[in-house]
């Protein structure tokens, strides 16, 4: 997470409005190694900024996770310039997916992680996915609205991988945030592999992520958006619209 993420008043009752949202705001599904290294670029110098990791003389931070193939991860620009990142890791334990049983919150949360999996879809597998590497560009941490901005992809590419929970290791000062966004605490704290701060296990349902679509628009659902998402994943920069 970043150094700051938005106010708990900013939260509640908030709707985001098309006129409130900077324009000219696009994103890029980190496929290719231009676009990674805008999302390393970011990560380091919003941890940086907020006293978290020590420099690298690259200006990157990356980890073992992002080369694995249960992670996604979106950049998002303004004009042209990328502020913004978030990862998503997804957790699945089918026979045959290689490379897809472990995320970082299984590694911190062991335990607490296979309880919520087994909890989670009872006679099934589980897919649970983990939110992590949320950050803005320190230029840009006082901009609440691009929390939203990842949020609403953040919340696509959960109903695109079909997942059953949603997980995130959050620091103590965004529990706030994140309780209004309907996760719940599930144990911690406990140290954050690769950056100084401890973080608490929250997991939200997916009632809880249908409560935050109706609460606050933050996916769009029209045909135009659809698209957009779309050619996200088919690794094209969309625009980023707005929900009506």
């Amino acid at each position: 997470m970043s150094s700051s993420l938005v106010s708990s008043r900013s939260v509640v009752g908030t709707v985001v409005r098309p006129q409130i949202l900077e324009s000219a705001l696009t994103a890029r599904l980190a496929l290719d190694e231009s676009t990674k290294a805008d999302a390393y670029a970011i990560r380091h110098d919003s941890y940086l900024s907020g006293g978290f990791i020590d420099p690298h003389p690259d200006g990157q931070f990356s980890d073992a996770d992002d080369l694995k193939p249960n992670n996604h991860c979106v950049v998002i620009y303004q004009s042209g310039k990328p502020v913004a990142s978030v990862r998503l890791c997804l957790l699945d334990l089918a026979p045959g997916l290689f490379g897809w049983d472990e995320i970082p919150a299984s590694r911190i949360f062991p335990e607490e992680v296979a309880a919520l999996a087994a909890s989670a879809a009872p006679g099934r597998t589980a897919r649970l996915i983990e939110i992590n590497r949320l950050v803005r560009h320190p230029e840009y941490a006082n901009n609440y609205q691009l929390v939203f901005v990842l949020f609403r992809f953040v919340s696509y590419l959960l109903m695109s991988a079909n997942a059953d929970l949603m997980l995130s290791c959050v620091r103590k000062n965004h529990s706030p945030f994140y309780k209004r966004m309907h996760f719940e605490y599930v144990a911690g704290p406990r140290r954050y592999a690769g950056v100084k701060f401890e973080t608490n296990l929250m997991a939200c349902t997916m009632g809880g992520v249908d409560l935050i679509r109706a609460e606050m628009p933050i996916v769009g659902a029209d045909p135009r958006t659809i698209d957009s998402y779309a050619a996200l994943m088919a690794g094209h920069t969309v625009n980023v619209f707005t929900a009506e």
